[in-house]
């Protein structure tokens, strides 16, 4: 689900686990059946293919209209300056493009196979939704496989270090008995040079001799003393030289010998030096090979706890928005109260005004007409309707300001409920959920067989290796 390398050191620093990406996708779509193919089908079921094709088509079409919402809202915070919501928006936008992709190529695809004669229909499987004690269990057990992984990651780091230097010391005493070995070789090549030299050189003298007893009798079968002496000079000259090579050759003979023991013992000693360093460095490997299990193993359990940490967030963030909408409701049925109290007021301020206003004529009219015995009760009943308008008119300056606070308040409710912001993160925990959800379903299990149960036997044996 993410790219990269896994890596670690010897100092105990592991890698940290990114979230889990939904790497871009490109889906095919899939082609109508062939016209044999449909000529093969019944003439009803031909109908309802076409039917079924073109609805098929439509599938997603949900998700596109989202895609265009949100890139609607990443042109508008574009041109608010929040260039952040603005990449989020689009990025999220790209990902409900490629869901659409997927649910149409799979609609369509289900239509070929359940009219093809090579086709087979098969029902969708509908995954029953994980509770959130479920995802908890899955979020607590892989949390706990973390750290058991980290804790055996930790002991692999120290026994890797531990190892390592004394396979370093293994690879210096290694280069210690090669070097004692090609000293031993060039000592037994220099011993057999002395050999050599010395064995040509008595070889030389010795012809030399011969020839000067050769050339010593012809000057006596002349009868030249003079040259014959010289000869005879020459002759001693050259066996004392040979002589004198012989000793050369039988020390050069004994240095040899000396030498090819030396190589033969020197020569032991490196190659079970090199076995045993062999063994070790392949012990390492496997040590190593643990290490890269351990650490496989963790990130799986940390992606295994943040995948499920993510449903359980995703889930939260759509039930909140969900009460966010309970809310709105709840605050626009209350303004719509507000308002009708209010409606209510005001037909009883009017009715009382009015009131108020034909007692008000009436004692007027006493007044004219020489009826001032009717007129202080008609202006007292004008009076009286007078001050209850008056009250509710209070009433309902009151309510007024109580309206407007509920739709101030139902404004807010909107904004939390439906702004921008709000969908954004609706948006987001839906795909959240379906990619997480998805990548528990994939990785129903977390990571590799531990290492910890086949380390034992290799850490002895380097333990062994270390103590040579």
């Amino acid at each position: 689900m993410w790219g990269g390398q896994i890596s670690f050191t010897t100092d105990g620093q592991m890698p940290g686990v990114p979230p889990v990406i939904v790497p871009p996708v490109t889906v095919m779509m899939p082609e109508p059946l062939s016209d044999i193919e449909k000529r093969l089908l019944p003439p009803d079921e031909g109908y309802a293919y076409e039917q079924e094709w073109r609805n098929a088509q439509h599938a997603g079409d949900g998700d596109r209209a989202t895609a265009e919402t949100l890139n609607d809202m990443a042109t508008r915070y574009e041109q608010a300056g929040d260039y952040i919501k603005a990449f989020k928006a689009r990025e999220t936008a790209k990902q409900f493009n490629d869901r659409a992709d997927k649910k149409q190529a799979a609609a369509m695809e289900a239509v070929n196979n359940k009219y093809s004669i090579a086709g087979v229909h098969t029902e969708k499987v509908v995954e029953k939704p994980m509770t959130t004690e479920e995802l908890q269990s899955i979020h607590d057990e892989a949390s706990k496989e973390q750290a058991q992984y980290e804790q055996e990651i930790g002991q692999l780091d120290k026994q890797l270090a531990k190892d390592q230097e004394a396979l370093t010391k293994e690879g210096n005493k290694l280069a210690a008995v090669s070097r004692d070995f090609t000293n031993a070789s060039q000592e037994l090549k220099a011993a057999n040079q002395e050999k050599t030299d010395a064995a040509e050189k008595r070889k030389a003298a010795e012809k030399q001799a011969r020839d000067a007893e050769w050339m010593e009798e012809s000057a006596k079968r002349r009868g030249d003393k003079e040259a014959a002496k010289y000869f005879h000079d020459q002759k001693k000259e050259a066996e004392k030289t040979a002589k004198q090579a012989a000793k050369e050759e039988k020390t050069a003979n004994d240095k040899v010998a000396k030498a090819e023991k030396k190589v033969a013992a020197t020569s032991k000693v490196q190659n079970q030096v090199y076995s045993d360093f062999r063994d070790h460095v392949d012990q390492h490997k496997e040590l190593e090979n643990q290490m890269k299990t351990a650490v496989e193993n963790k990130n799986a359990a940390e992606q295994k706890a943040y995948a499920a940490q993510q449903v359980m967030d995703a889930q939260s963030t759509l039930d909140q928005h969900q009460e966010a909408i309970k809310y709105h409701q709840e605050t626009k049925q209350a303004t719509h109260d507000k308002r009708e109290e209010m409606a209510a007021l005001e037909k009883e301020e009017k009715f009382n005004r009015d009131e108020s206003d034909a007692w008000f004529n009436a004692a007027v009219w006493n007044m004219n007409h020489g009826k001032p015995e009717v007129f202080d009760a008609t202006y007292d009943k004008s009076t009286e309707y007078r001050d209850k308008a008056n009250e509710v008119h209070q009433q309902l300056t009151e309510k007024e300001q109580e309206y407007n606070a509920a739709r101030e308040e139902m404004k807010n409710a909107s904004k939390q409920a439906y702004g921008d912001d709000a969908m954004l993160d609706v948006y987001t925990a839906d795909l959240q959920l379906d990619n997480a959800i998805g990548y528990l379903r994939d990785n129903a299990s977390t990571g590799k067989d531990s290492s910890a149960d086949s380390s034992g036997e290799s850490n002895d044996s380097n333990s062994r290796k270390s103590g040579k």
